[in-house]
């Protein structure tokens, strides 16, 4: 029988075979990992991409796989970029003036900056006008103490303020006046009937950038996001929708004439802008555009998908649940009497001093074919007997997952029902264009690969490290308890040294991490006896078959190593 201190020994020994420091391999930066006609995408472009996602998604990236996923997104923006460029999109009449208010945030944003650099300033009788004021926010400090907090509030309504008074001096600067009794005639709830104001101007200025008509407002409304739509065809939403834009076009003015057009973050903010605007109008040209949405093809989508309008079928009862099953049978007859009788009244006192679920009077509503019932969670049984009951009826006596036995009447059957079509019809065509594209974007996608020869290179991301620096790596992770990390290094030593040496003994560690530190005995053995099978002869073959032994109850080996370590 096998020694138990023998295979204790073997395994230390393979956790620990590597023990000096080794220095990994980098993937060059100028390796391409992607190239198609007229352009190429490298590890560095890669790694850029990735150092600009959120620090929180990066790690979902930094692997293989993820890096992978990162190189289709990659590759699929350059082939939609090229097609916007042969298409020539930015000849769109619309394109400049949906990234038009993009483009006078970005001036506007980076002058305010550089404004606020160095100008505010507070005197003491401010500082100590606020901390008399708010005396609340500083108990237990003096205004010495408190010096620093004191500016750190003032700061934002300081800038606020200088920020006004500098829109004040540019709007004398430029001339500008908005007609407020002309904006009110504005009527964006019926747009053809703007025709006949159409040359009225609501914004006078000594530059003929900033003045604006009615007509021009109208023409430009599409490139206005649907969001902000909405909320401008208020008055007061409007009023101050053309507000906002006033003080862009004067700070964009005075940027421009500061020299700001040459500002190098300015420029590659804009540049970005640009290409995203063009990736979205040839994804809306090729994709979008492309999908039927008359009405008769959105009602022929609603046909087809009647489920995803309605409500979904559920059922509604009252619950008696008790601790045994001869409590449940005796009161179960005395609900039945008091149901004959009509007697709700005795069924609520009931369920209130004998029932162990008296909440709601024992009503369980919205339960639905999902196999979980609300309050109790998951319970297959529960569930089928709740569809198979029938209505104003009790049910048999059963045992739910929590071990109650349990009862109950069926109160309401609330059916499917489809919600009108002519109600929802703008939600239908949103629902519709959304699934459908998805399905036509990935046809384009395809085409776009062809059309421009993209072969992607996902293997070149990937470094191959020599056994010994997995297996150290392995080690690594073992020693923060990282199993599944572990695990990942052993897979790959078996995926790329399969020679009966290295993939042997990380197919034993596989295994044995599995059984001892994961708990999961059913892939213990599955792994064990790929082990047996794949590698007859070996050191650790006896050390195999004892461990499928002791999974499967057999020995206690494992029990031994666990009492030893105690």
């Amino acid at each position: 029988m096998l020694n138990t201190e023998k295979l204790k020994k073997m395994v230390v020994l393979i956790i620990f075979l590597i023990s000096s420091t080794i220095l990994y391999a980098e993937i060059p930066k100028d390796t391409i990992v992607a190239e198609f006609e007229g352009g190429q995408i490298t590890m560095e472009q890669l790694e850029e991409r990735l150092l600009k996602i959120p620090p929180m998604y990066q790690p979902k990236y930094s692997n293989p796989e993820g890096k992978a996923q990162l190189l289709d997104m990659l590759c699929t923006e350059e082939i939609f970029y090229k097609e916007a460029l042969t298409q020539d999109v930015e000849q769109n009449d619309k394109f400049y003036a949906r990234i038009d208010d993009q483009i006078k945030s970005t001036y506007f944003n980076e002058f305010k900056k550089d404004l606020l650099k160095d100008v505010i300033t507070y005197t003491s009788a401010e500082k100590k006008a606020y901390f008399n004021e708010h005396s609340e926010m500083f108990v237990g400090r003096t205004y010495e103490e408190s010096e620093q907090d004191i500016e750190r509030r003032m700061l934002p309504n300081k800038e606020r303020e200088f920020i006004e008074n500098t829109e004040k001096e540019l709007m004398t600067k430029y001339k500008v006046e908005i007609i407020y009794d002309v904006i009110k005639e504005i009527n964006l709830t019926n747009i053809d009937s703007n025709q006949v104001i159409t040359e009225k101007i609501y914004i006078t200025s000594s530059n003929p950038e900033i003045e604006k008509t009615i007509g021009e407002f109208i023409k430009s409304f599409d490139a206005i996001p649907p969001h902000i739509q909405g909320s401008i065809k208020s008055g007061e939403g409007l009023k101050k929708y053309i507000e906002d834009q006033v003080k862009k076009n004067v700070f964009y003015l005075e940027a421009l004439e500061k020299g700001y057009g040459e500002n190098e973050t300015i420029k590659e903010t804009i540049s970005q802008i640009k290409r995203n605007m063009m990736l979205r109008t040839v994804y809306n040209l090729l994709v979008v555009e492309a999908i039927g949405t008359n009405d008769e093809d959105i009602k022929a989508y609603y046909d087809n998908n009647i489920e995803k309008f309605s409500t979904k079928h559920y059922r509604k009862i009252q619950t008696f649940g008790f601790d045994s099953k001869d409590t449940a049978k005796k009161l179960r007859k005395l609900v039945k009497k008091y149901m004959k009788k009509n007697d709700d009244e005795a069924i609520s006192k009931l369920i209130e001093e004998k029932s162990v679920y008296p909440a709601k009077d024992g009503v369980l509503d919205h339960i639905y074919k999902n196999d979980i019932i609300p309050g109790i969670g998951k319970d297959e049984v529960y569930s089928d007997m709740v569809w198979k009951a029938k209505l104003n009826k009790l049910s048999k006596i059963f045992e739910n997952s929590k071990g109650k036995f349990v009862f109950f009447r069926m109160l309401e059957d609330n059916k499917t029902i489809a919600t009108p079509f002519e109600e929802i019809k703008g939600k239908v065509k949103n629902t519709m264009i959304r699934n459908l594209s998805k399905e036509k974007f990935e046809e384009v996608n395809l085409q776009l690969e062809t059309k421009y020869n993209l072969k992607k290179y996902p293997e070149r991301m990937i470094v191959v490290l020599s056994a010994e620096e997995y297996f150290n790596k392995a080690e690594q992770a073992q020693k923060k308890r990282r199993f599944t990390d572990a695990i990942f290094y052993y897979d790959e030593i078996i995926k790329y040294y399969q020679n009966n040496s290295d993939d042997y003994k990380a197919t034993f560690m596989k295994a044995f991490l599995y059984a001892e530190e994961l708990k999961d005995k059913n892939k213990a053995i599955e792994i064990f006896d790929e082990f047996l099978e794949k590698y007859p002869e070996g050191d650790l073959h006896e050390s195999a078959k004892f461990m499928v032994s002791e999974l499967e109850g057999k020995s206690n080996i494992i029990e031994s190593f666990e009492s030893e370590n105690e």
